[in-house]
């Protein structure tokens, strides 16, 4: 899982299968030759993602900024962008997507993105910019031996070896990696093409990347979408503990409300506080499964792996109702192996995806100096372990400069669509709710069921084509929205009862 535990924001996982299906087998038209001729200048190439399961054919190219935005004589990095050019003939305002994390590639996103922006993309270009710092633009990656370490929640070990990738692998001044340089090269990138206006989509971290560009650049926005929003007053990560909580209440709530999970599962809350303290106090042994190579892995259970199991399980609706399951068995049988073995294979899913360095670059320079330390999170399942960490690298690392109105709310009047899912542990619902009371040309849908990130599921697809083809909030026919269903809950691994 790396530093996943710790990402202030995080990734569109759990996308239909059909949606991955249709990418996979190349069922998607080409674009026009009119639009492939607008992108001349780019190279064909191919985007993959899902461990190369699924890919997208696409025009690729890069150009390179200052990487101090503010001389322009110093070190350039280059930054590398695809393009899925529209299949008829574009609109003069294409669509940025803006990836989550902070340090997901948009990049790799483009080929589960094309299905989920499928209408979009008929008459408007998709543009994919890797974000300085991450995917192919000069990433800070960093190579961890064994996600399983990370688990255990060491954090003299994680915050040494994060000085070493900065010290040794690293070929950049990681104080010009926020997402207000960020902002720059997106806006380079569109006046490099000529474009006036733009649409902005955002998803998790990308939101925040949306709302900074549009307080800079509003003259140039013409709409945009927030999906999974992250409030422009939020310090990434500082509420994470007790939106996981609230996630996991409403979780045991629900299982409770349905006869076969309770007759299952019964007493899951009860279960739960057992659980917790227990491993407050004790640590396991326990034996599982690396999911990429089936070697051994020996590990030691305790809160923290607990905290970090459930809160990426919660991300997704589909493993999230793996929970009570697992709950009750570890509660039951004292053993938690499967938990941690199916928690380590969800977060191995997204273990490459991200570029942790660009994490801190965003979370030192942007929200930990002005963290709300009186925010106490230790009554919590995952505690105050992420104010722990940041204390300890933010401590050291090269912070970059915020604007002093950064966490300050603004309006430009532009159309602003937003999305929530029911059942979102990091960016939950309400925050949806304050981003709509913020911009008063907005409208707020919450898709129920859904946990982070809707844009994969297809009514959401349709509302947002529909919303970027009139670039209005109130006249959009949500009335699909009322035919979700909650995914049901696990009765055992595989899968809901009959």
């Amino acid at each position: 899982m790396g530093f996943k535990f710790f990402l202030p924001s995080g990734l569109p996982i759990g996308l239909p299968i059909g949606l991955t299906i249709g990418v996979a087998l190349g069922l998607f038209s080409l674009p026009s030759a009119w639009a492939a001729e607008r992108w001349a200048d780019l190279e064909p190439c191919e985007l993959s993602a899902a461990g190369g399961r699924l890919s997208v054919q696409a025009r690729c190219g890069t150009f390179e900024v200052p990487e101090n935005p503010d001389h322009s004589e110093g070190r350039h990095i280059e930054l590398a962008y695809a393009v899925l050019p529209a299949r008829s003939r574009a609109e003069p305002d294409p669509v940025f997507f803006l990836a989550g994390g902070p340090g997901q590639s948009a990049r790799e996103a483009a080929a589960l993105m094309r299905h989920a922006l499928r209408e979009v993309n008929r008459d408007r270009d998709l543009i994919f910019l890797d974000q300085r710092g991450a995917g192919a633009s000069n990433p800070l990656d960093c190579d961890f031996e064994q996600v399983s370490d990370w688990l255990e929640m060491d954090f003299g070990a994680m915050n040494q070896s994060l000085r070493a990738c900065h010290d040794e692998q690293w070929d950049a001044d990681v104080r010009f990696y926020t997402t207000s340089d960020a902002a720059r090269d997106l806006d380079d990138l569109r006046e490099r093409y000529g474009f006036e206006r733009i649409n902005l989509i955002g998803g998790s971290y990308g939101t925040r990347l949306a709302q900074v560009y549009l307080r800079r650049y509003s003259e140039r926005v013409r709409s945009v979408v927030l999906d999974g929003v992250v409030p422009t007053r939020l310090r990434l990560g500082s509420e994470h503990a007790l939106m996981l909580d609230d996630s996991l209440d409403q979780l045991f709530d629900a299982c409770m409300k349905d006869e076969a999970c309770d007759q299952a599962f019964p007493g899951l809350h009860t279960a739960f506080d057992r659980l917790v303290d227990h491993y407050r106090d004790n640590t396991q042994p326990i034996v599982i499964n690396d999911p990429r190579s089936g070697d051994k892995l020996e590990m030691d259970f305790d809160l923290d792996l607990l905290a970090a199991g459930l809160r990426f399980l919660a991300y997704s609706p589909q493993t999230q109702k793996m929970i009570p399951k697992l709950i009750h068995e570890a509660a039951t049988t004292g053993d938690p192996a499967r938990l941690a073995s199916q928690a380590l294979i969800v977060t191995e899913q997204v273990d490459d995806s991200i570029s942790v360095g660009l994490n801190f670059s965003v979370g030192c320079s942007e929200d930990w100096p002005s963290w709300p330390r009186d925010l106490d999170a230790a009554h919590t399942l995952m505690g105050n372990a992420m104010l722990e960490f940041y204390d300890q690298v933010c401590e050291w690392w090269p912070a970059g400069e915020a604007p002093e109105d950064f966490h300050e709310p603004f309006d430009p009047g532009t159309p602003v669509l937003i999305l929530s899912g029911e059942n979102d542990p990091v960016t939950p619902a309400h925050y949806g709710d304050e981003a709509a009371e913020q911009y008063a040309n907005s409208r707020h849908l919450v898709g129920r069921g859904l946990g982070h990130i809707t844009l994969g599921q297809p009514c959401f697809n349709r509302i947002v084509s529909r919303f970027i083809t009139s670039a209005e909030v109130d006249d959009l026919d949500t009335e699909c929205l009322d035919d979700l269903a909650r995914a049901p809950f696990f009765i055992t691994l595989l899968g809901p009862g009959p």
